[in-house]
């Protein structure tokens, strides 16, 4: 069943470019005229091959760094404030405080908004649960594991309330058995927050299991989206469920 959007889209690019040189010489873009739409509340993945320019484009929407040309409205404004966006990295080790508790990491945003501690707790708590780390609250990231710093990472996002998630290959060093589990888990949290989801991957698998849409990046330099497919599969998905082997080679035929 294909999904109708009615509110208006969450990110719009028309046009957009990156170039790292100076001059923006042609032959020196990363990113080239990327036309894209994400609708509120849409899981969204950008796939594509290492180097491709996936990480460059979320480093763009995150705010990280500039566009070089072309447009990007996000929220129906061409500058939205950064905290409507939370970024989850690929290696948790270096975006958790290591002096830090489980719950003291969660709670480092509000924090630094001043939240009062209660209410800070509070949040903190709620997110914590929601990210299956009940119990874990005051350990130390050196003894929770690589799945467990994963889950802290995104409660702590998701406890500055961002509408916008995105996430860079964010289960790209655990183990099969882990990433499955906390695949399961994003989908989990997904359904019940609604936020807008971008996620980078280059895994056709992950892919096919997460998103409600695949774009297709190109091979760079001067990388776009050649094409996007709406998958239209009913959550939660495996390998085995019906026209995932259909959906697989159709995307993979334009990596062959």
């Amino acid at each position: 069943m294909t999904i109708v959007h009615t509110d208006p889209p969450n990110i719009v690019l028309k046009g957009l470019s990156k170039s790292f040189s100076e001059n923006h010489d042609q032959g020196n873009f990363v990113l080239e005229n990327v036309d894209l739409t994400i609708n509120r509340g849409e899981f969204y993945i950008l796939l594509g091959p290492s180097g491709c320019g996936k990480s460059t484009l979320l480093n763009i929407l995150a705010g990280f760094i500039e566009k070089s040309s072309g447009e990007l409205t996000i929220q129906s404004q061409s500058t939205a404030k950064e905290e409507n966006r939370g970024f989850v990295f690929q290696s948790a080790d270096s975006a958790l405080f290591p002096w830090l508790t489980v719950e003291e990491n969660v709670e480092f945003g509000l924090k630094m908004k001043k939240v009062p501690t209660a209410k800070r707790k509070e949040i903190a708590n709620h997110y914590i649960k929601l990210a299956g780390l009940i119990g874990h609250n005051q350990k130390f990231p050196n003894e929770i594991s690589g799945g467990m710093k994963q889950r802290v990472q995104l409660a702590r996002v998701l406890a500055n309330d961002p509408q916008i998630l995105l996430m860079d290959e964010p289960f790209g060093a655990l183990d099969a058995m882990t990433r499955r589990t906390m695949q399961k888990e994003l989908i989990r949290i997904w359904t019940e927050t609604n936020k807008t989801v971008i996620f980078v991957t280059h895994d056709i698998q992950e892919a096919l299991t997460l998103g409600q849409r695949i774009g297709i990046m190109s091979v760079g330099p001067s990388s776009k989206i050649i094409q996007s497919y709406q998958i239209d599969m009913p959550y939660p998905r495996e390998i085995t469920s019906p026209n995932f082997n259909e959906y697989y080679k159709v995307v993979q035929s334009h990596f062959d």
